[in-house]
């Protein structure tokens, strides 16, 4: 006779487990064991199996449903039912006197095990008395990929299962798990806690003695963590990261594991392409407002509609870019991946935006705050690019993120004007901190150019110089060594307000030698620092001739 119901009730590990009733057939012959983690599992039972259950594959179904699932169990002629309570599951009392029905009439023993003893143990037990170590390994996998299986592919409401696949595997190795993007922020945890993955210096390979595809790492702190690297099938990779609060880690925790990850693949290739149809949806649409090629109002209402905007709101455009402040990327591949890690943070940090994305750029449109002035939002901005450089910095440290900002407009109709504004804005984002004064912008709102609005309107390097004056350009004609240093102190002398102390501060240079050098200056282009006319049409200048080196860039 083989191993039956009640051999296995009389296992110490067992002892604990309460006969609800079905005593008739604890002579029931145990031939598999199975999770159910998924209402479709019954269809890869081939009979005679136990069956495990904390009845949260069912937390969501009604109570027909449920009886139409026990309808299509009968006919697998199970050997037992374990069910574990305390999870939340609606009509949860209802279906387990359904279930006491189902086993009175049928003859299967339905017992109960207590809360803290795991699944995984209990199919251990019954597995070392059906099979040897290789099989039983063999048998776990088929378990584990039969449950995500059924998971993955009996989801006909087409919601997002990211979270169940987590939750399934969370019970199965009895440890929090979390997943985490590329730029190491969390995408979904089993756990309260949800800061950004952290890599320690203690991190080292990890071998699981399983066949995988995949790369895993282990790091000590005051609890384990096991990191799982994922290259997604959609050209995303992410990390899988099991802390270890139950110990040990085993060899079937690497099994179920690998299965949780062929089903993540699975639902986000199917999440992607879904994801895929309504960006280039939204895209599209919000491409033909930008550029101004909705011609009618009806047409206007309809894409207002569909983009879930108010057709009369306020609005105003943002543009984000990247720039490599290193080695520029040479490969196309690389630069279009900043732009998509650069998606990424935009969207995680800032859900309230619409988003057009370009190759080289993204660009946003946001409700406006009419009751916020301009130092309030610009604030909010650098606020804003500081979290988005701060998801980032894993990708690469040289990579720093800028945006241009255009005015505030009403209806949908006039954004075409902020997005223009908001790319001159980026397009000069270089020459932003000698117009403000702030040195390096990562933030150039395009009312703040004043005067300069009128300069950005010309695109003939040749015209620009005429705003250059002739004092200025002898020092851009002086070819010697020196001309890079002299430049850099007269920038830095106008910036002082013509405080010769702080110019050698900020230069790092002795008073004596930024003195030499304004004298030097005044010397070859005939400067007078005092005739304040004279200094204002020099600033321009200066800010004037970083405009002629981005137009000859482009």
């Amino acid at each position: 006779m083989g191993f039956m119901v009640e051999d296995l009730l009389r296992t110490e590990e067992c002892r604990e487990m309460k006969l609800i009733c079905g005593e008739q057939g604890l002579k029931n012959e145990i031939k598999g064991v199975t999770i159910i983690e998924a209402p479709d599992i019954v269809k890869f039972i081939n009979g005679g199996e136990l069956l495990l259950t904390g009845l949260y594959a069912f937390k969501s179904c009604s109570i027909e449903e449920f009886q139409n699932y026990l309808q299509e169990l009968r006919k697998k002629e199970i050997s037992c039912l374990v069910i574990k309570k305390g999870r939340l599951v609606e009509h949860a009392d209802r279906k387990i006197e359904l279930l006491r029905e189902y086993a009175c009439k049928n003859g299967i023993p339905l017992l109960d095990v207590p809360f803290d003893m795991s699944f995984q143990r209990v199919l251990a037990i019954v597995m070392e008395h059906l099979f040897n170590e290789e099989v039983t390994l063999l048998k776990y996998f088929k378990t584990t990929h039969d449950n995500f299986t059924a998971l993955t592919l009996g989801n006909i409401r087409s919601e997002n299962l990211t979270r169940p696949i987590l939750e399934m595997l969370e019970k199965l190795i009895r440890n929090p798990v979390a997943l985490y993007n590329q730029n190491r922020t969390c995408f979904e945890s089993t756990a309260e806690d949800r800061s950004d993955l952290v890599f320690l210096d203690n991190l080292e390979d990890y071998d699981p003695d399983v066949l995988t595809n995949y790369q895993y790492w282990r790091q000590k702190g005051e609890q384990n963590q096991y990191v799982i690297r994922i290259h997604m099938s959609v050209g995303v990779q992410m990390y899988l990261v099991v802390t270890e609060k139950t110990p040990p880690f085993t060899k079937m925790d690497c099994i179920a594991i690998e299965n949780a990850i062929v089903a993540l693949q699975y639902e986000f290739s199917r999440q992607f392409a879904i994801e895929e149809l309504e960006k280039k949806f939204q895209n599209d649409i919000l491409n033909n407002i930008l550029n101004g090629k909705v011609s009618s109002d009806a047409e206007m209402e309809k894409s207002a509609n569909l983009l879930q905007m108010d057709k009369n709101g306020s609005y105003r455009v943002i543009v984000f870019g990247v720039k490599n402040e290193g080695r520029a990327a040479k490969n196309v591949n690389d630069r279009l991946m900043h732009i998509s890690c650069m998606e990424e943070a935009v969207r995680h940090r800032f859900s309230d935006m619409k988003l057009h994305r370009e190759i080289d750029k993204i660009v946003a449109v946001r409700k406006a705050d009419l009751n916020a002035t301009q130092a309030d939002y610009r604030k909010e901005m650098r606020e804003m690019i500081e979290q988005v450089q701060t998801e980032m910095r894993y990708q690469n440290k040289n990579l720093s993120v800028r945006a241009g900002v255009g005015k505030i407009v009403t209806g949908l109709g006039q954004l075409p004007e902020s997005y223009k504004e908001a790319e001159d804005a980026l397009s000069f984002i270089d020459i932003g901190g000698d117009i403000s004064g702030d040195g390096n912008a990562s933030v150039m709102m395009f009312s703040d150019f004043g005067i300069f609005k009128l300069l950005c309107q010309l695109d003939e390097p040749k015209i620009l110089m005429e705003y250059i004056p002739e004092s200025l350009q002898r020092l851009l004609s002086y070819k010697k060594p020196q001309q890079e240093d002299l430049i850099a102190t007269l920038k830095a002398y106008l910036k002082n307000n013509q405080n010769l102390s702080k110019t050698a501060q900020e230069l790092y240079v002795h008073y004596k030698t930024a003195a030499y050098r304004i004298e030097k200056i005044a010397k070859i282009t005939g400067m007078d620092f005092d005739n304040a006319n004279e200094m204002l049409a020099v600033r321009i200048g200066l800010v004037v001739c970083k405009m002629i080196e981005n137009y000859n860039k482009k």
